[in-house]
């Protein structure tokens, strides 16, 4: 394993912890001290994405990540709650067990997820997958969000 710092190949594991889908492991460069830590995953299934125009694409954990990271931008949420709210939507996908899964049903699952953990990063979500046009729409995604609060 590469240092982050100083891109040198001498590290040592300081600390290993088992996950439900990964290992986090700890480093120290052995040459400069930087400590950093790592996450190693089992690799997932060659699974497909069929986007909402028909073309198919290799299913890609980063764009899950990069949306994920905007609904929670300037949100009270770490590195930690976000890895591992993307560890349950990937392993989520997985036990689908498709070949091919629908963007939309993916859209479904990360939603549901983020309605869990955060409500106003759930709204940021759903307008964009969604595509809200007006801000009524929104205004009537808050309302059903309220509604099943008081419920």
């Amino acid at each position: 394993m590469h240092c982050t710092e100083c891109k040198k190949g001498d590290t040592k594991v300081i600390d290993s912890r088992d996950g439900e889908n990964s290992i986090r492991r700890r480093r120290e460069c052995l040459l400069c001290g930087f400590r950093f830590t790592t996450y190693e995953r089992l690799e997932i299934p060659q699974i497909k994405v069929q986007k909402r125009d028909g073309r198919i694409e290799n299913f890609d954990r980063q764009k899950i990540i990069t949306g994920i990271n905007k609904a929670l931008e300037k949100r009270p949420a770490t590195e930690d709650d976000t890895a591992s709210l993307v560890d349950d939507i990937e392993q989520e996908i997985i036990a689908a067990n498709q070949k091919i899964i629908l963007s939309t049903q993916i859209g479904e699952i990360v939603t549901k997820k983020l309605k869990k953990i955060d409500e106003v990063a759930y709204l940021r979500f759903i307008s964009v997958y969604k595509s809200f046009s007006s801000a009524k729409n929104f205004e009537k995604e808050a309302q059903k969000l309220l509604r099943r609060k008081n419920a």
